[in-house]
């Protein structure tokens, strides 16, 4: 009989392992991803803010376990509250005890930066915590070394983000756009002068004189918008194409896909 019980374990285990449980140490991104999106998700819950120039930054525990499985946690207050450069500065100041909260490897942290559109609405949200003084809300989880090409390194380098939201530009808004040689325009979500200095929501359309990076047959221009622009990336995989330009200005592409209702 306890012959037969330990054949009997043995064939479950091996059911476990067939049937994609993985150590940590095994795991892919995208199942770090899958699993951080159900530790973290509530259903239901849902967030709508208004803009412009709402003033949020992020806090983004990285979990994993190598560079290639590695997930970020993106927490951010927009909707709930909003974080100023000395918030920010404080958060900054508690980075190792926010790794020793959550358990992370290493902690993104996005400094205070102001929204570009007019409304945002996300429907995939989690758990509200504090980090330093700003309550922030769990928002997003992507892979470390696609944030990393996108927004963590390097400048004008478009790379896919899972996001879940939409942005609203009105008609009548000014937007700020990068035009790329093969006619994709990559709109401004957000702007900072963390790098900048003296950047301001007034001064954005001067940014094009004070480009030195930007790339060969790119150009920026500003706009007026004649009607509504949505970007939302598109179902099923809700991936966005986001970069940064030089400054750490952040931008989101039209052209790439159905994420935009048309391409300004």
């Amino acid at each position: 009989m306890k012959h037969l019980n330990f054949i009997a374990v043995v064939a479950v285990l091996s059911a476990v392992f067939i049937t994609g449980y993985a150590s940590a140490e095994e795991r892919t991104a995208e199942q770090n991803m899958d699993e951080q999106r159900k530790l973290h998700i509530i259903p239901g819950k849902t967030l709508k803010a208004k803009g412009p120039n709402y003033q949020f930054c992020e806090v983004a525990p990285i979990m994993g376990t190598s560079k290639e499985n590695a997930v970020a946690n993106f927490y951010n207050p927009t909707g709930i509250a909003h974080c100023t450069a000395e918030d920010f500065a404080k958060i900054v100041a508690q980075k190792e005890q926010i790794m020793k909260e959550t358990g992370a490897i290493d902690v993104f942290l996005n400094p205070s930066r102001h929204w570009t559109w007019d409304e945002f609405e996300i429907d995939e949200v989690g758990e509200e915590r504090m980090f330093g003084p700003v309550k922030m809300v769990w928002m997003a989880v992507v892979p470390t070394e696609a944030m990393e090409k996108a927004v963590g390194k390097g400048s004008y380098n478009p790379a896919q983000i899972y996001r879940k939201n939409k942005f609203l530009y009105k008609k009548g808004t000014r937007v700020y756009l990068l035009d790329m040689p093969d006619g994709k325009v990559l709109v401004m979500q957000s702007w900072t002068p963390y790098v900048n200095k003296g950047e301001t929501a007034d001064n954005l359309k001067e940014l094009g004189s004070q480009f030195k990076k930007l790339p060969s047959g790119w150009k920026f221009r500003t706009k007026v918008l004649d009607r509504d622009l949505t970007v939302a990336p598109p179902p099923p995989g809700h991936l966005g194409w986001v970069t940064m330009d030089e400054f750490q200005n952040t931008y989101q592409g039209c052209g790439y896909d159905a994420a935009c209702n048309y391409v300004p």
